[in-house]
């Protein structure tokens, strides 16, 4: 059956599956592997979070696969357990069941991979049973030498490798310094888990320490080895012969002894694991030194030694040697120095010695004529009985310049370089001449150019010094008879023509400089003229002929003046030169007009060329290029200087047409965008060339015959010119072959060179596909699926039919499309034949019906089965019949699986052949061995409590059981597989699924389970209470409960109050209902009465919500009146005149009223007419007798509403 078939069959009974199953979800994948295993060996166990199992089962043993069902959703753990060593990536998988968005809802595989197998082993000490950490254990393939595992041994040496499969390998222990007894062997991995029977012996281990005199290292100390438990021959790489000058002090024989090392370091590189004594010996040529300490105990286990303490030598003459160079020999007489020391000189053969000389560092001076010496620092210690040779640095080099002092010249102070030979950028040193004219350098061996130098004024009047300089080499002695002692030149030539020469000039000028230069006419009517130059100072210079119209062999020639006259310099005119100025580059061809034998060709790049003509005259000039020139033809006369300027206007573009066949009916149109007209391009084949065309071409006269004809691919190429930045459209035509892409568009852009191939196209003629089915079957749905490239969009299927031999045939198609093709029929697999792809083989597939039955006969619906095999597999539930088919059914084994809770199948799992087209029929026999528990959970009102999870705890002798259910929307609910005769405690689970429920009632409730299912159980629970209620009173007299509120403040922020209550007539206060947020609040009392009048405390109170759901609070308020006499006492001295004036205005009201009215009624008077005020009102009311009220203005403002009231 094809692949994409069994995905839509899986898909569909997967759909299937999940319709069905109302009460539970199935979770199944497979346990792959890619080794044959024993599936059946490995168990797939479902656990709940608290570690409760809740299903297990076992693998299918032909593949591997695997179905759990889950009743509940909720998070679990898909745990597989393998037998032990066996390993499996994933080990487990977490589930959170929600019915819809979860794997095992979707109907997604859950697959476990089979990694290999767990491999342990162990490292140990030679004729031990355990060995040290650190040892790197790998493991390769015998047959390949792939690394497979590379592990670290542990504690006591046990290494353990994962991921091994069966096989033979090669185990190899490594480590940077142990050795092995057999570091590398053979080993055969089996299946389950595997111990190495052979461990890896350690050989030994190495012992390291150090020996030094006053902090400076010791080389060649004896370090002798001896053991009471280990023989010679257990250790090795060190020296088991006998020291040279070594007195055992004891009767031990040593085991073998190392030396130390220029670093002071000895190693004993492999010594068994054991107790030691390390005994130093240290011997010079001519003396014995002490070493202490005189022998150490070493004890090895499981790791190197390094040796905590070091050895010392405790308490000699040195000599050296003089030379002139490091491969040099001795020098006799030098003087060497060394302070505090005695001078020594040098022997014959350049040797010295100094004595009595202690460990320390040195500065050693040499001293000898005509050789110079570096002072060298050396450190002197028992390791250095011979110094470092004394190398002579520097020698003299020495000589003298002689020059004629009667011109003027002198011989003091002349100067002199010295170059390194052979070493740029190295600066020269110089130095001064004596009044004799002799000179000497301080020089190290090497080859050295010296120069006398000759002043510019000296070189401008003809000093010349012979030889200008010398090489000189030193070696190992010095050299002090170098020597220069004290010369006008006369350069000439001559000047050939093709005509006469005319008028000329030759200019000789020196080399770097912008003046001195001279220069000659010259006019000569013939072809041949002659110049030369007088009193020429040596140098370098030029000498150059001016005629630039002319080509010249050598228009410059290169002169130089050293210690002799100078001639034969020629220059000769070659021919006439002419000036080419182009904007692309082009082939010229030239001929002169009055002899077509004079003519010539020349490659111009971009820019001015320059060519030169042989004769003189005018010449036709023409091109040949991929550019079109302004003009076909163009003239150049010799007798002008005007250069010829040849501009590109048009440039050819090229196409090329690839064609697996030929075709002889191509034309190629282009279009140009700029003159909007269309052109017929013929296209040329370029490859393969025809037989015929080779024999004409290579003149062959053999008798003619029929060629075969030619192969492709079939080439052809095309050619067209376009102005710059034109746009073209091209099209390729052909009744024969398709083109691909059928028409490009191009833009032409031109540089110097022309653009070329611009634009490709492929010819290929339109694809069939047909095929067959065997055996002959008609009606086959055929169906070709475009698959799209990139940026390609997809084409609609293609769909034919077989006919009646089972032949199909699809097309014409396009050669660029791809497709994938299949094939379809009801009842059939139909898959493709190896060695040919579009045809197929049909196969009738088969049947199983099963029947699933009680022990009493009666159909069982709803139990699950799972059917896998091969890529098939299918889980579904039986129908009311208690049947289930199984159709389309590839010839296979399978593997059935019968599942439903509180029911236990005969035959619980069985094997079936399936082969093709049979038809079976299977019964299996289902046996009750749990039942269920039904109920409603509501709450107090009654109403349905929907997702409260519950939980069926076994009691007494049924603890281990625990079963699980939630009630649904309607808050009913189901617990499955309790066991007969077996009590439970129904009750609330402890999950986060159950936080808003504070109880339920009954608390716990025991359920009994005989034989049969129990019903009706109710369940009330309560849920959480998600506010808190406050509410208080105050203590209080009546009197004042106006003039009091109260508020509540949130402790953090005392600041705003969240609620406040007036309490008005009534002591008792309730505030809205808090969020129980866990938070605490201030509860504060607040009144509006004097404290000028009443004395009183403002009570509080705090609380948290997290203390329950309500708060009642009790705020005392006992406000107290204060006394007259602390009244008068706190108010302000004016208060008693002001209350004696306020009882003068209230018993004399009948005399002051008229007068305040009169004053008011005076103010308040208009002004008289034509803007004339009105009478002067009195400046001050008629005198009144003041002491019998208090001023007006205090009566307005203190005891007005008193007067009124009066």
């Amino acid at each position: 059956m094809p692949c994409w078939l069994n995905i839509i069959l899986l898909l569909l009974s997967q759909l299937g599956l999940l319709a069905i199953a109302d009460d539970f979800i199935t979770c199944g994948g497979f346990v792959q592997s890619d080794i044959e295993i024993n599936f059946s060996r490995i168990e797939v166990k479902l656990y709940t979070p608290q570690g409760a199992l809740k299903y297990q089962t076992d693998c299918a043993p032909n593949n591997g696969y695997f179905m759990v069902p889950i009743y509940d959703k909720g998070s679990f753990l898909l745990k597989l357990e393998p037998p032990k060593g066996w390993l499996f990536e994933p080990s487990s998988v977490n589930l959170d069941i929600d019915g819809e968005t979860d794997k095992c809802s979707l109907g997604q595989d859950i697959n476990f991979r089979f990694t290999g197998f767990t491999v342990r082993g162990k490292v140990i000490n030679k004729g031990q049973t355990e060995g040290p950490s650190g040892v790197t254990v790998s493991i390769q393939k015998q047959s390949t030498k792939e690394q497979i595992a590379e592990v670290m041994s542990q504690e006591r040496g046990i290494f353990q490798a994962t991921n091994i499969f069966p096989g033979d390998y090669l185990l190899t222990a490594k480590h940077p310094k142990w050795k092995f007894i057999e570091a590398s062997f053979p080993i055969t991995i089996s299946k389950d888990i595997t111990t190495i029977d052979k461990p890896v012996e350690v050989k030994g281990y190495d012992i390291n320490g150090r020996v030094e005199s006053e902090k400076e290292p010791i080389r060649d100390v004896f370090f002798i080895l001896f053991s009471d438990t280990v023989q010679k021959e257990d250790v090795s790489e060190c020296d088991k012969s006998p020291v040279p000058g070594f007195k055992n002090p004891t009767n031990k024989v040593p085991l073998c002894f190392v030396q130390s090392n220029q670093d002071g370091i000895f190693t004993f590189p492999s010594v068994p694991a054991s107790t030691y004594k390390v005994v130093p010996f240290y011997q010079g040529e001519h003396i014995t030194f002490d070493v202490l300490p005189s022998s150490l105990d070493v004890s090895v286990t499981f790791d190197s030694v390094q040796v905590p303490t070091t050895f010392r030598v405790e308490g000699f003459s040195v000599s050296g040697r003089v030379l002139t160079s490091a491969e040099g020999v001795g020098i006799a007489g030098v003087t060497v120095s060394v302070k505090g020391k005695k001078d020594v000189t040098t022997s014959a053969d350049g040797t010295y010695q100094l004595e009595k000389i202690k460990s320390g560092t040195y500065t050693l001076t040499a001293q000898a004529e005509h050789v110079f010496f570096e002072p060298a620092t050396v450190k002197i210690t028992p390791n250095t009985p011979k110094l470092p040779d004394i190398l002579a640095a520097k020698f003299s080099l020495c000589g003298k310049v002689e020059v004629d002092t009667k011109g003027g010249l002198t011989l003091n102070k002349r100067r002199v370089l010295l170059n390194p030979a052979k070493q740029g950028n190295v600066e020269a040193v110089s130095t001064s001449t004596d009044t004799k004219g002799g000179f000497c350098f301080q020089v190290k061996p090497g080859q050295y150019v010296v120069t006398p130098v000759v002043a510019d004024m000296e070189r401008e009047k003809g000093l010349k010094l012979i030889p200008s300089s010398q090489n000189v080499k030193i070696t190992d002695q010095p050299k002090v008879d170098v020597n220069f002692a004290q010369f006008k030149a006369q350069v000439s030539g001559s000047v050939s023509c093709i005509g006469k020469c005319g008028q000329l000039e030759v200019i000789l000028t020196p080399e770097g400089s912008t003046g001195g230069a001279k220069t000659l006419k010259l006019n000569h009517e013939s072809k041949m003229a002659s110049f030369q130059v007088q009193n020429v100072l040596p140098g370098k210079y030029q000498a150059t002929i001016l005629q630039g119209q002319w080509c010249w062999e050598k228009e410059t020639l290169d002169v130089h003046v050293t210690d002799k006259d100078i001639g034969g310099l020629t220059f000769k005119q070659t021919g006439y030169q002419m000036l080419c100025e182009t904007t692309h580059p082009a082939t010229l061809k030239y001929s002169l007009q009055k002899s077509s034998q004079v003519s010539g060709t020349m490659d111009l790049t971009t820019g001015t060329s320059s060519v030169c003509l042989d004769k003189p005259g005018i010449y036709k000039l023409t091109t040949e290029s991929c550019h079109k020139f302004e003009k076909d033809q163009y003239t150049f006369d010799t007798a002008s200087s005007n250069p010829v300027s040849l501009i590109a206007i048009k440039h050819q573009i090229k196409g090329r047409i690839t064609a697996k066949e030929a075709a002889t009916d191509i034309i190629v149109k282009v279009r140009s965008g700029e003159s909007n007209q269309e052109t017929d391009v013929t296209p040329t084949l370029i490859s393969p060339i025809s037989d015929a065309k080779k024999q004409k071409d290579g003149n062959q006269t053999k008798e003619k015959s029929t060629p075969p004809p030619p192969q492709g691919p079939f080439i052809y190429e095309f050619a067209y010119f376009a102005s710059n930045g034109d746009v073209l459209t091209i099209t390729p035509v052909s009744k024969e072959i398709l083109f691909y892409p059928p028409e490009t568009e191009v833009t032409v852009k031109v540089g110097e060179s022309c653009p070329g191939v611009i634009t490709e196209f492929e010819g290929r003629p339109g694809k069939f596909i047909s095929g067959t089915i065997e055996p002959p079957l008609a009606g086959v749905i055929i169906t070709l699926t475009h698959i799209p490239a990139a940026d390609e969009d997809r084409r609609a299927p293609v769909e034919v039919l077989s006919d009646k031999k089972g032949q199909y045939r699809v097309g014409p198609l396009p050669d660029t499309a791809e497709y994938t093709i299949s094939a379809s029929f009801e009842g059939y697999a139909l898959m493709k034949l190896p060695d040919d792809p579009a045809s197929f083989k049909a196969k009738k597939l088969g049947e199983i019906t099963i029947s699933v039955r009680d022990e009493s006969g009666n159909p069982l619906s709803g139990v699950l089965l799972s059917l896998s095999g091969g890529s098939f597999r299918s889980n579904n539930l039986t129908e009311a019949s208690g049947k289930l088919f199984f159709s389309k059914l590839e010839p296979h084994q399978y593997f059935l699986r019968t599942l439903m809770k509180e029911f236990e199948f005969t035959p619980k799992t069985q094997m079936i052949d399936v082969t093709e087209g049979a038809s079976l029929s299977i019964e299996v026999i289902g046996h009750r061995v749990a039942f269920s528990c039904f109920g409603q959970v509501t709450s107090l009102n009654g109403e349905p409590e929907p997702g409260v999870a519950l939980e069926a705890v076994g009691a007494s002798n049924c603890g281990e059981f625990v079963e699980e259910g939630v009630s649904d929307q309607e808050g009913n609910f189901r617990i499955r597989g309790l066991q007969p005769n077996c009590d439970y405690k129904l009750q609330l689970k402890k999950t986060e699924a159950n936080d808003h429920i504070v109880r339920a009632t009954p608390a716990t409730q025991i359920i009994q389970v005989k034989d049969g299912i129990i019903k009706n159980l109710n369940v009330i629970v309560f849920r959480q209470i998600k506010q808190f209620d406050l509410a208080g009173n105050v203590v209080v007299n009546n009197e004042f409960l106006p003039t009091l509120k109260v508020k509540l403040f949130q402790e953090d922020n005392p600041d705003s109050p969240v609620h406040t209550v007036s309490l008005g007539s009534s002591s008792f206060f309730q505030f809205p209902p808090l969020a129980k947020d866990n938070m605490r609040y201030r509860v504060k009392l607040e009144s509006s009465l004097s404290k000028s009048t009443y004395s009183f405390v403002l009570p509080e109170a705090s609380f948290s919500t997290a203390d329950g759901y309500f708060k009642h609070i009790t705020l005392p308020f006992t406000p107290q009146r204060k006394s007259v006499e602390q009244e008068i006492a706190q108010g302000s001295y004016l208060a008693l005149p002001l209350i004696v004036a306020a009882v003068v205005v209230v018993f004399n009201h009948s005399k002051i009223l008229p007068l305040i009215t009169q004053k008011f009624q005076q103010l308040l008077k208009p002004t008289g007419r034509g803007g004339v005020p009105a009478a002067p009102v009195p400046s001050a009311p008629p005198p009144i007798d003041m002491s019998f009220f208090p001023p007006e203005e205090n009566i307005k403002q203190k005891k007005k509403p008193k007067v009124r009231k009066a």
